[in-house]
């Protein structure tokens, strides 16, 4: 049972991802995210999760990813 939804929007389209926990959801996103090129980021990301503070945790944690690929290059 799927109590997860992500969606991503990346200048190759949509991706929209689905998961049972937050840990798989969290690792399908992160995937999705490093596809993308650093000079892209950050995306759009929507969560939908069991939970208000579920998909507030996953947002939070995939701005982070993304912020964290951002920087690299300032390093």
């Amino acid at each position: 049972m799927t109590s997860i939804a992500i969606l991503i929007e990346t200048q190759q389209g949509v991706r929209f991802l689905v998961a049972a926990t937050p840990r798989e959801a969290a690792l399908k996103a992160e995937s999705v995210i490093a596809a993308v090129a650093q000079a892209e980021l950050p995306v759009p990301v929507w969560v939908a999760g069991a939970t208000s503070d579920m998909a507030g945790r996953l947002m939070n944690y995939l701005a982070d990813v993304q912020m964290e690929r951002v920087l690299e290059k300032a390093a």
